[in-house]
């Protein structure tokens, strides 16, 4: 029984074991970092350049400064640009040569920052050896201290030394550089450093600040903050007053929280970086109700000045140095002071995905098209939002076989979309480029074939066109007709003569001839009445009746007249067909002049006798 109940308890440990790990995966794999983090790492990635540094080696200094403290490590790929990160570019810089440049306004406070840099990228080791001249960097940085005994900036550190020309800000920073590359509290240069600095606090009553250069200048944000975490680490607080500079720090709070460099003036990005890192080296924390004025705090204020692309500005009006400005506002906003940063970098982090990513792209590579030549392009994407910067539509650019097509293209903050109509058959190229606002670019190259089957024409026939008949009238006279066998010609009877018709002679009106009058069938058409006229004339009445009488005779007559035609017709053709095959009637003649004979005769028969 007991071992049973061992048995049940050990694979509850383990299931609790499992789920445990599990958890704290999951709890590593979250990113966890704000956006105020996230797009400042955004922006530094945009700006590192193919030698893997940042243009300049101080830009390069903060660069890995502030991605670091971010939880980034310069040993990974992702800050690897053509297969160099920022170490390699400062290793092969002439580090002392960059360092008379235009950029750089303070040469020791540029060494002390190029250590701090080789101390975050965990290369503390070539210090001594560093850029393509292999200097000692501590050792430079040494020079620009003053040791001689009995001068009054003993110990300190400027760009022109010996003198007290900005005394405390650079010797602030060779301080944290010496600690952090682990020079011992103990060392000579080292205490007498601290030293020199703790006695340039300004003791005069409600000040306890520090100046740029010494003791008895104007008090600032910025050195007052700076001096603090120097003083923090070098010297104790028997020769300075720390309630009396954190007072300071207080009373030139802003209202928005942040922090000016000279009291009074606009919220400054480097002042209020350094004010939180004092803050968090007093061992107070910068949203404390201490530091909350209102409801703003100098992180609210901080990131205020964060702008679209994930970088700083200097100021609300004022974008300087965004680079730098950037570095130092990622270190202070994750929580880290100079007293212990960069020596102790703190918890590595997954590397930010900096790049846009593609979610899915159509058409796949090598897809084929077969059917249709319209092609519809497609894309949706992420930048991580709202930890990245965010695409920046205006930047997409889209391409077809190396033709700009970001026009028609409709692009937004996650897909993207473009119709090809009448794509003609080949091989075609497609390529996205996807931009977020940090500068960041995605691009993507796909290919596609277009394949649709041309359809045979058909042959057109060839028409041949079919010939006219061609017309021949032949003569009109005589018609010919077709050759016909001849056929033995019937004997005719010759047609008797026709008796001529006796002589009409023409009678007075209203006397008709009693035998040469016709036949005249139907009722007589009657003769006006002597009445009709209006004269009543008598001879008119008789002419009236005299026409009556001819014209009803001529009415009576064209029965007899088209019985007349059509024989004489019919015998005309009945000649004419004769005439045609030349036959020769009994008697002598043919049919035709037999014809023109009868012809004749009825000519005279019909000729009126007034004209013989």
């Amino acid at each position: 029984m007991g071992k049973r109940i061992w048995l049940v308890l050990a694979i509850g440990a383990l299931i609790a074991t499992s789920f445990a790990a599990s958890v704290v995966s999951a709890r590593r794999a979250t990113e966890d970092r704000p956006k105020e983090i996230t797009r400042g790492l955004d922006y530094l990635h945009a700006r590192q350049r193919d030698d893997g540094g940042f243009r300049t080696p101080e830009n390069t200094a903060w660069g890995v400064m502030g991605a670091v403290a971010s939880g980034e490590r310069m040993g990974n790929s992702a800050w690897h640009v053509k297969g160099k990160n920022p170490f390699d570019y400062l290793q092969a810089t002439d580090l002392v040569a960059a360092s008379t440049s235009a950029d750089v306004t303070n040469a020791p406070v540029y060494y002390a920052r190029l250590i701090m840099s080789y101390v975050a990228m965990d290369r503390a080791g070539t210090v001594g050896t560093a850029g393509s001249k292999g200097v000692n960097l501590l050792g430079v940085l040494l020079t620009y201290q003053d040791t001689g005994d009995g001068s009054s900036s003993q110990g300190a550190f400027s760009p022109v030394p010996p003198s007290t020309v900005s005394a405390v800000r650079t010797t602030s920073w060779a301080i944290l550089a010496l600690r952090n590359l682990g020079v011992s509290q103990n060392d000579n240069r080292f205490r007498m450093a601290g030293a020199w600095l703790a006695a340039q606090q300004n003791t005069m009553p409600g000040d306890g600040g520090f100046a740029r250069g010494e003791q008895g200048g104007d008090s600032t944000a910025l050195d007052t903050a700076l001096a603090y975490q120097a003083l923090a680490v070098s010297s104790n607080d028997a020769d300075w007053d720390p309630v009396a500079a954190r007072a300071f720090l207080e009373k030139t709070q802003n209202a928005d929280g942040g922090f000016p460099v000279r009291p009074g003036g606009k919220t400054d990005a480097e002042a209020t970086s350094a004010g939180i890192q004092a803050i968090l080296a007093m061992g107070e924390r910068p949203d404390d109700p201490a530091w909350t004025v209102g409801v703003n705090t100098p992180i609210r204020a901080l990131s205020g000045l964060l702008q679209e692309n994930g970088s700083y500005r200097l100021t609300s009006s004022t974008s300087s140095r965004p680079i730098m400005v950037t570095g130092w506002a990622l270190v202070a906003l994750r929580g880290k002071s100079f007293t212990t940063y960069p020596g102790n970098p703190g918890t590595a982090h997954t590397a930010f995905r900096f790049r846009p990513q593609f979610n899915a792209v159509s058409p796949k590579n090598g897809a084929k098209f077969k059917t249709t030549r319209s092609v519809l392009i497609r894309a949706t994407y992420t930048d991580f939002s709202p930890k990245g910067t965010g695409i920046k539509t205006s930047a997409c650019r889209v391409y077809v076989d190396n033709t700009n097509k970001t026009r028609p293209a409709t692009i937004g903050r996650s897909s993207l979309r473009l119709q090809l109509k009448n794509v003609p058959n080949g091989n075609h190229t497609y390529t996205i480029k996807l931009v977020d606002h940090a500068g960041n670019q995605k691009i993507i190259e796909r290919k596609f074939t277009v394949a649709v089957p041309i359809p045979t024409p058909k042959p057109t026939p060839t028409r041949v066109p079919t010939p006219r008949p061609t017309y021949n009238p032949g003569p009109v006279y005589p018609p010919v007709y077709p050759t016909r066998t001849p056929t033995p010609a019937p004997t005719l009877t010759p047609t008797p003569t026709p008796t001529p018709y006796e002589t009409y002679t023409p009678y007075p009106y209203g006397s008709p001839s009693p035998t040469a009058s016709p036949i005249v069938t139907g009722s007589p058409i009657p003769s006006p009445s002597a009445s009709a006229s209006p004269s009543g004339a008598e001879g008119e009445g008789d002419g009236g009746s005299a026409a009556g009488f001819v014209g009803g005779t001529l009415l009576a007559m064209l029965p007899i007249g088209a019985v007349i035609s059509y024989l004489v017709l019919h015998r005309r053709e009945d000649l004419l067909a004769g005439a045609s095959q030349g036959a020769v009637l009994a008697g002598g003649g043919s049919s035709w002049e037999r014809f023109k004979q009868t012809l004749a005769k009825s000519k005279d028969l019909t000729r009126p006798s007034s004209r013989e």
